[in-house]
């Protein structure tokens, strides 16, 4: 557990209501909350409203880590999953992801915060060399890594590989950009010897269950 986290879930256990825990200081912005949102893509696909969407991101995200640039970084990264699951292939789904942020974050507190994320939304990250491409804790290079091996690979376990070689913080980059590859290649596509040596492997079954019996409830 980073540190952002490890303060905001001492916010809560002291009573610190969820929408006000997380850390709202630009020195606060690891990849925490990105790295857990991405089963919230489930729930998202029935809300038709786009600013309820990114609402519902913003608060989830927020419960961990509630600056700007997070919350930002979050609606990227599940506006990008949810094309995926409507069909769209990885250059549609990323290029559509683009057009819908630009358009949508045009409002104090985004706008100025979408500098940061120029080489992902106005340029194609995938593009840029690999000694370009950081793989550390900051929430921005860690969903450009993530992006950047999706975009160059072209199955589930070489996109996890390559997140793995690029160093740094490997098990958060390999499980956003797994998640996404996950997504578009499906179960299937997982080597079966990852599988089965999963570590706990029953208990996150037993949790994706649970998950999928209440969003049909």
């Amino acid at each position: 557990i980073g540190g952002t986290t490890n303060s905001s879930i001492h916010r809560l256990v002291q009573g610190v209501a969820p929408t006000q825990s997380g850390g709202q200081h630009e020195y606060e912005n690891g990849n925490g909350s990105l790295m857990r949102i991405l089963p919230l893509v489930f729930y998202l696909e029935k809300v038709t409203s786009i600013d309820k969407r990114f609402e519902i991101i913003h608060e989830v995200s927020g419960i961990t880590h509630a600056h700007p640039r997070s919350k930002l970084a979050c609606s990227i990264y599940l506006q990008f999953a949810l094309h995926l699951l409507s069909g769209l292939n990885l250059s549609q789904a990323y290029q559509k992801t683009q057009q819908d942020i630009l358009a949508y974050y045009q409002n104090h507190p985004y706008q100025k915060e979408l500098v940061h994320f120029q080489r992902i939304l106005q340029q194609d990250i995938s593009m840029y060399p690999e000694d370009q491409i950081f793989s550390d804790t900051y929430v921005i290079h860690t969903l450009e890594a993530s992006f950047w091996c999706l975009l160059l690979n072209h199955t589930y376990s070489s996109v996890v590989l390559t997140a793995v070689e690029l160093g740094d913080d490997t098990d958060t980059t390999a499980a956003i950009a797994g998640g996404l590859a996950g997504l578009y290649y499906g179960e299937k596509a997982i080597p079966e010897e990852w599988k089965e040596t999963l570590a706990r492997k029953q208990d996150i079954l037993d949790l994706a269950n649970r998950l999928e019996s209440s969003l049909q409830a």
